[in-house]
């Protein structure tokens, strides 16, 4: 250094003092004419050009000046405690700074002057950047203010969503905006905003995927300044970003009441960074957002829940119309069934009123009574199948229920809607049956007293004097039941009541069912055959029959059989009947045959049906089992048969009642009882060496014939059952 230059070194200057001491009484409104004020004077000042540098964000920037000495400053920012040196003034706690040539140096009484100069220069940005702040808070504040009143408008939770994703993307301004909801361990995207690619709005996030599912794992906020390169999230998304072009994200969570409900995210497609200002932005956001999807889901629960109050109310409102229609309903058939109507009347009421077809069906599914409405043209089948549960489908739409009397289902009821609803159908189908059974109640009291009034004329005519026959067989004809032509006793009997019941596990009410079945079968058989005058004691029936000869009688009483066994196949019954008689007077004695005949059914023919005069020697035998005589005859014949059989588990016996059966014939006999005929000829063999019948002789075989009958007829004669008389 010269010596010319170290007195310039060491020469105070005053030129520029004057112009500082004025600026630090200032108040500067202008701080870029502040600081070109500051360079100048300082300058003046020191006799070398003067850089004046402000602290910002992240680095130093030169305010005015030359730009001198910038690489002097401290790195890190602001310095903490005083940094004056060589060319440079820093005041710690400051965020101004001037620099110039290191090279020269100046007095302390400048430095200090220069230090008062950067506080003052410091307070007037610090005041620039208050005045800005709350400049940008207004307005932030306001367009958040904005943004909630749009919030809280949202009536639904997708206009909620939708209104989130557009304010947030503009209040931040990004290029894409999306709002993720949990839904169990992921996030989904449920609004989404400015994206490009469809992929994008169908996002979901599992934990720790991508920023969204890093705010989901942390339950923090998350930014990313440069997104394809960033290390700290993963790479599932890596591809959807490149598509969408997007450099930087901040996402922050969403939380409701401290459970996290979801994730907000805004993108730019641009490298940029996310200030603090923003996040809390966003968590601002964030907050109003998760109020506003509440509000907007209790809205949306709150019209649910008034679309169901009034569904509800509509609901019972017709509840209530079809209750009144059903009572209304109700009323006129319960008035019908008093007032006597039978089943056509109901039938005619019920299409009336619902504007249905109806119809009723017998136990065997013939139509009983009907009725089609308003229309020409009957939907209703003529007959149809015994319903098997308390709704069975005759057409694609319709209502059947069963129609019952005295504990039994005499039928059912068939609706076939037409203009009435479904539920009125509903409603009013058991009501419809009920009507039914009380008027078939009806019907069966007026039937049973007829039956009571028949049943004592037949028990006059069977048992009574002859004076009370004679007055039976007027009341008889008063109540239309002809006693002329030939008159024949029918008695019968169910075999094996009990059997069925305990098989079936019946009760009283159950046996007493079959038997009223048995007797409603004599009494009205299908074809019209049935007979009048029929009661039933117990399990025996007694019945009066007209001009019915011997083919005719068998015939009929078969029917009745076949007919009981359609509904109870395992029944079994016997039958026994008179011989003709032409008065009622004779009708005592007629009774007696016909249980001459059942006896005699019982004991030889199992269920067949045997005709008095059809039993020959039979019917002078039945009731002398018992004579010494007979029984001497018997065991001469059988007697070794029977002791042979008993002492050797044989079946001599039943080897000769199958060779009579058989007509004699040893080769038909051998088939019948499944044995070889040799078997068969030695056992006839041993008969005649026991007997000393040979039954090669007619005589013996009569003989041996006539023994075993009586011995069948003994063996039997204690099964009979009570007397019905």
């Amino acid at each position: 250094m010269t010596s010319a230059e170290s007195r310039q070194l060491r020469a105070p200057r005053t030129a520029g003092r004057p112009g500082l001491a004025a600026l630090l009484e200032s108040a500067p409104t202008d701080i870029a004419g502040a600081a070109g004020d500051v360079a100048a004077h300082a300058s003046l000042l020191i006799g070398t050009p003067v850089t004046v540098a402000a602290w910002a964000d992240d680095g130093w920037r030169a305010l005015a000046g030359a730009g001198t000495g910038l690489a002097g400053l401290p790195p890190a920012g602001p310095p903490a405690r005083r940094a004056d040196r060589r060319g440079l003034v820093a005041p710690p706690g400051t965020t101004v700074a001037l620099c110039w040539d290191p090279d020269l140096d100046v007095d302390a009484g400048t430095r200090g002057l220069l230090r008062q100069t950067c506080v003052w220069l410091s307070l007037a940005v610090a005041g620039r950047s208050a005045g800005s702040r709350v400049e940008d808070s207004d307005a932030e504040a306001e367009a958040v203010r904005e943004v909630v009143a749009q919030l809280l408008t949202a009536r639904d939770v997708d206009q909620a969503l939708h209104t989130i994703a557009e304010r947030t993307l503009r209040l931040l301004d990004s290029d894409i905006c999306g709002v993720m909801l949990r839904e169990d361990d992921v996030v989904r995207m449920r609004a989404c905003v400015g994206n490009r690619v469809a992929e994008t709005a169908r996002l979901r996030m599992h934990r720790g995927q991508g920023v969204a599912g890093l705010v989901f794992l942390t339950g923090e906020p998350s930014k990313i300044d440069s997104y394809l390169d960033d290390e700290t999230i993963s790479n599932d998304f890596m591809s959807l970003a490149e598509k969408e072009e997007t450099r930087s994200a901040l996402a922050v969570p969403m939380r409701l009441q401290g459970e996290f409900v979801g994730v907000l995210e805004v993108w730019r497609r641009r490298r940029s960074t996310f200030t603090d200002r923003d996040v809390r932005r966003m968590v601002t956001l964030a907050d109003f957002a998760t109020v506003a999807i509440d509000n907007a889901r209790l809205h949306d629960e709150q019209a649910a829940a008034r679309a169901d109050a009034e569904r509800a109310r509509d609901a019972l409102q017709h509840q209530v119309s079809v209750l009144d229609r059903s009572s209304r309903l109700q009323h006129d058939l319960l008035t019908t069934v008093v007032e006597g109507g039978g089943l056509p009347s109901i039938a005619r009421t019920v299409a009336a009123e619902l504007d249905c077809e109806i119809g009723v069906y017998g136990p065997d599914g013939t139509l009983l009574a009907s009725h089609s409405g308003r229309r020409l043209v009957s939907s209703l089948p003529a007959t149809v199948g015994r319903p098997t549960r308390r709704r069975r489908a005759v057409a694609d739409r319709s209502w059947v229920r069963p129609v019952y009397a005295d504990g039994d289902q005499v039928g059912h009821v068939v609706l076939l809607p037409g203009g009435g609803s479904d539920e009125m159908m509903e409603a009013t189908a058991g009501q419809v049956a009920m009507a039914c059974s009380l008027a078939l109640l009806r019907e069966r009291a007026a039937s049973r007293a007829r039956a009571e009034a028949i049943e004592q004329v037949l028990w006059d005519l069977l048992q009574g004097p002859v004076e009370h026959r004679l007055a039976a067989r007027t009341r008889a004809q008063q109540l239309g039941l002809a006693l002329t032509g030939a008159l024949r006793v029918v008695h019968g009997r169910i075999e094996n009541v009990e059997e069925l019941a305990a098989e079936h596990g019946w009760d009283t009410s159950g046996t007493e069912r079959l038997r009223r079945q048995v007797l409603r079968t004599v009494r009205t058989l299908d074809d019209g055959r049935g007979l009048g005058l029929a009661s039933l004691r117990g399990d025996l029936l007694v019945a009066i029959a007209s001009d019915l000869g011997r083919s005719e009688a068998r015939d009929l009483v078969n029917a009745f059989s076949a007919a009981v066994r359609t509904e109870w196949p395992d029944l079994r019954m016997t039958w026994g009947i008179s011989r003709e008689h032409h008065d009622v007077v004779d009708l005592p004695g007629a009774l007696n045959e016909a249980r001459t005949a059942l006896s005699a059914a019982r004991r030889l023919g199992g269920e067949n049906a045997f005709l008095y005069e059809e039993l020959g020697i039979v019917r002078l035998l039945l009731g002398s089992g018992d004579d010494p005589d007979l029984q001497t005859f018997i065991d001469d014949v059988t007697g070794p048969l029977v002791a042979y059989d008993r002492d050797n588990d044989g079946a001599l016996i039943r080897t000769l009642r199958a060779f009579f059966d058989a007509d004699c014939s040893q080769r038909v006999a051998a088939e019948r009882l499944f044995v070889h005929h040799k078997t068969l000829r030695y056992r006839l063999e041993r008969i005649r060496q026991l007997t000393g019948l040979d039954l090669s002789r007619h005589e013996d075989r009569m003989r041996a014939d006539f023994a075993l009958r009586l011995l069948q007829v003994n063996q039997t004669a204690g099964d009979d059952g009570a007397d019905p008389g």
